[in-house]
């Protein structure tokens, strides 16, 4: 092998690692969007599941209100405990009395 040929060679070959660099930079940055992506949509699925439980609570408010409200005899009364239980849950969200 001639001095030119490996001259030409070793051009070549930081080529190809040049190309392999910023083949590595691109998918070290696709890498870093993905985790940031990751992180977002386990904040959000924290946010949903505190929200699941929020809204699984009223939900057995709710029940336990019908509940009670079938036991009472009077339909003024049924009213009027079941609407003060959905104000009470409008205004702090959650049942407490």
């Amino acid at each position: 092998m001639t001095v030119n040929q490996i001259i030409e060679e070793n051009r070549e070959l930081q080529l190809q690692l040049s190309k392999a660099i910023n083949t590595i930079t691109k998918l070290e940055n696709r890498i870093a969007a993905l985790q940031k992506k990751i992180e977002a949509l386990q904040k959000e699925n924290e946010k949903l599941k505190d929200e699941n439980k929020k809204l699984q609570k009223q939900n057995n408010i709710l029940m336990r209100a019908i509940e009670i409200a079938l036991q009472i005899h009077n339909a003024e009364a049924q009213y009027k405990h079941l609407s003060l239980v959905l104000q009470k849950i409008k205004e702090t969200g959650e049942f407490k009395g």
